[in-house]
C-alpha cells in the first residue's frame, strides 16, 4: 500500500490537482483520497479504475508504476 500511496500522490502532484479535485473526478470523498495517499485505505478494483481515469493514466500503467516503486522499496531494505 505504501508504494501505491506514493504513486497516487506523485501522479496527482504532476497533474497539479488537489485531493478535492481528484476525488471529484473519481466520484469518491476527499478524505478517501487522503487516506489512500497515506496507505490507510485500500481501493476496490472499481475505485482503482476510477482513479486511473481521474489521473488520466491507463490502469495497467498505474499498476506497473506501483509495482516498480514496490520493488525499489523492497530492494532498499
Amino acid at each position: 500500500m505504501r508504494a501505491f500511496a506514493a504513486e497516487l500522490r506523485a501522479r496527482r502532484n504532476v497533474l497539479g490537482v488537489s485531493q478535492e479535485e481528484l476525488a471529484h473526478r473519481c466520484g469518491v470523498n476527499r478524505t478517501f483520497v487522503a487516506k489512500m495517499e497515506v496507505g490507510q485505505n485500500q481501493p476496490s478494483l472499481t475505485v482503482l479504475m476510477k482513479i486511473s481515469e481521474g489521473l488520466q493514466v491507463p490502469l495497467p500503467v498505474l499498476m506497473g508504476s506501483t509495482v516498480e516503486r514496490y520493488k525499489l522499496e523492497t530492494d532498499q531494505q
